[in-house]
């Protein structure tokens, strides 16, 4: 029976029970029930981050409800308004929204389509993946393509396996039309290869609104028909059309059902400048002014690769609906998109996997897969964010708003508070 989003999440409505030793069932190696030590957690987790950065925020979840919560520092500094910072504070959270738009495809593909039907009715979720993204997309984004970009497929946009230039956007920017015409937008002895890109969730959010809407490719197709439109005018509407309706699916289909409800912003410089997070060039910036950003400024819509703004209460809820529920995916995607006894390298939507050794030999997960949001400006301002996905269904979301740790410095950080948490078991 599909549990009920209210069951699950109902840590997130109410105060968090606070206990020394946590009980939380049995682990999958020789011990059979194991505790889990919140408050060593805590001091180790705040220990690494607290006092090194401007601000920070993290929850901690298991099975859909949270275990604890944590958060210091500044959101803004002195000349931004002075704001501390809680773990529901509005933050920058990067490539995270990765997660959010790799996940909704995967969603689409779970539930059908909407009422515009479906591209691949019948089909089992391995093989919707495996539709080459162009077979959805309109004639601008396929005539006149370098050859071999016919054959990417949704599932190998979702492991960064399309052979698109992983350099090429701190050259030319993320347009589209320069990855798919370009000489050097796409290489075909890479294809195949796990190679970090983020034209691919680019495209993979603009792709949401196609896979939803079966006939949005001829529509799109009609207007750049009817008004003439010449490559780089029809490659703009296209985006503009499908990014905007992206978001809209986003939160009709998913963050609308979700209990409580989420609302993700990639706007914030115009809607939040007074209780959102500014990025700052360090822990000691106290006095300089920080960056807010919005993607609607500089693309006009929201995107599939960056951009959202989003407090860890509310990415932690999210992640609370992905791992204990259906809202979001079913157990099968999430286990095409990692399991312990599959090769890390074809973990979907996930961006990076680390072996651990204790982890292996403690939980038998010798891989940990996780996700990381980075953000700098011209200016040395900059946010990290991470979402760790653990043993016995534990996940960590954590954000900071100043660079002066690492993304993996945050992961190393949430490992080690959770080891600090086991240890005591073995």
């Amino acid at each position: 029976m599909k549990l009920k989003s209210t069951v699950i999440l109902v840590l997130f409505t109410a105060l968090l029970t606070q206990t020394s030793f946590a009980q939380i069932g049995g682990g999958p190696g020789t011990i059979g029930y194991i505790t889990f030590n919140q408050p060593a957690f805590d001091q180790s987790l705040t220990n690494a981050v607290a006092g090194n950065v401007m601000g920070y925020q993290y929850v901690l979840i298991k099975n859909g409800q949270m275990v604890t919560e944590g958060a210091g520092g500044l959101a803004e500094g002195l000349a931004d308004g002075y704001l501390t910072m809680t773990t529901s504070t509005p933050t920058n959270i990067g490539s995270l929204a990765k997660f959010l738009s790799g996940t909704a495809m995967l969603h689409l593909m779970v539930n059908g389509a909407g009422p515009g039907g479906s591209w691949d009715q019948g089909q089992s979720l391995s093989q919707k993946l495996n539709r080459p993204f162009t077979t959805i997309v309109p004639d601008v984004w396929v005539t006149g393509n370098k050859a071999g970009i016919e054959d990417i497929t949704i599932r190998e946009l979702l492991q960064h396996r399309s052979g698109f230039d992983t350099d090429k956007s701190s050259v030319t920017g993320r347009g589209v039309l320069d990855y798919l015409k370009d000489n050097d937008g796409f290489y075909s002895s890479q294809h195949g290869t796990r190679e970090y890109a983020n034209i691919n969730f680019v495209l993979n959010g603009y792709l949401l609104t196609m896979y939803e809407y079966p006939g949005a490719k001829t529509a799109y197709n009609s207007v750049i028909n009817t008004y003439g439109l010449n490559q780089p005018n029809a490659d703009q509407y296209v985006k503009g059309a499908a990014g905007t309706s992206m978001h809209s699916i986003m939160k009709t289909r998913i963050w609308d059902q979700m209990t409580p409800a989420i609302n993700p912003n990639c706007d914030a410089a115009n809607t939040l400048q007074t209780t959102a997070a500014y990025y700052y060039s360090s822990k000691n910036a106290v006095f300089s002014e920080g960056g807010i950003s919005s993607h609607m400024d500089t693309t006009g819509h929201c995107g599939g690769e960056g951009g959202y703004y989003m407090s860890m209460r509310d990415l932690a809820n999210y992640m609370a609906h992905f791992s204990a529920s259906n809202t979001i995916v079913n157990s099968e995607a999430r286990n095409l998109m990692f399991n312990d006894a599959m090769n890390p390298n074809d973990r979907l939507v996930w961006g990076t996997s680390t072996t651990d050794t204790w982890m292996a030999d403690n939980f038998n997960m010798p891989n940990v897969v996780w996700s990381n949001g980075i953000g700098d400006d011209s200016l040395g301002r900059g946010y990290r964010a991470v979402i760790i996905r653990l043993p016995q269904n534990y996940y960590l979301v954590m954000a900071t708003n100043s660079p002066d740790l690492s993304a993996g410095s945050l992961y190393n950080a949430g490992v080690n508070a959770f080891k600090a948490g086991m240890q005591h078991n073995f």
